[in-house]
């Protein structure tokens, strides 16, 4: 791909109905938590943060992006190193606006566009993919790294995201090829020596992810 996605742009991007426009049900019912999850993943990566024994400490706020600078504030702002998930979720409390972040990120590319919608007195905006080739390369990207393989961390973390970001039936719809894509997911977290601090991300995130799938069943079942 041509043009440098960051993974929370990356996981949302996917998460929108090619056709339709706006997010699909598997990833809107978690995308408050997927994407103050890949945002640290981010940060990680560009060393603004460490994390060790499942906690964040900040180690540089020298940065660029306005969101990784807000972040990077609130972690500041913790006397001692936060777990992961707990900051995972102070998070969601400025969901509105990380999402905002992400989706006018997407937008300056000029991979997006944001349409508005009105039902009575109810107003929103509703995201449209504008560059579908970028998305149609970006789906065979993925694809390519998941059965031909990586040992690239970023990459990897990536490919655990999927599943949390209730991507999985859209990127491999065939439930043959979905559980082959699975399988293949795990064998790579398994067989990859990435870094210790980043293979406790990943568990805390997916298992984070996990409990807000269930929690939002759990809920719309008793509706």
């Amino acid at each position: 791909m041509n043009q440098k996605i960051p993974l929370s742009q990356k996981l949302y991007l996917l998460g929108i109905h090619p056709e339709k426009g706006g997010l699909l049900s598997s990833t809107y019912n978690v995308i408050n938590i997927v994407l103050p999850g890949a945002l640290i993943f981010e940060l990680y990566q560009n060393s603004n943060i460490g994390i060790e024994n499942k906690k964040v400490t900040v180690k540089s706020l020298k940065t660029e992006d306005p969101l990784h600078s807000f972040i990077l504030e609130k972690l500041k702002q913790k006397s001692n190193p936060v777990k992961i998930s707990a900051f995972i979720g102070q998070l969601q409390r400025s969901q509105k606006f990380i999402r905002n972040e992400v989706q006018q990120g997407l937008v300056d590319k000029r991979i997006i566009k944001m349409e508005p919608r009105q039902l009575l007195f109810i107003h929103w905006k509703k995201s449209k993919i504008i560059n579908k080739q970028l998305l149609h390369n970006l789906v065979s990207e993925v694809e390519n790294i998941v059965f031909k393989g990586t040992e690239d961390s970023g990459e990897l973390m990536l490919l655990s995201m999927l599943k949390p970001a209730g991507l999985l039936k859209r990127l491999f719809p065939e439930r043959e090829k979905r559980k082959r894509a699975t399988e293949r997911i795990k064998k790579m977290m398994a067989e990859n020596q990435v870094s210790k601090a980043v293979s406790d991300a990943i568990e805390v995130m997916q298992a984070v992810a996990a409990a807000t799938v269930i929690t939002a069943a759990t809920a719309g079942a008793h509706r």
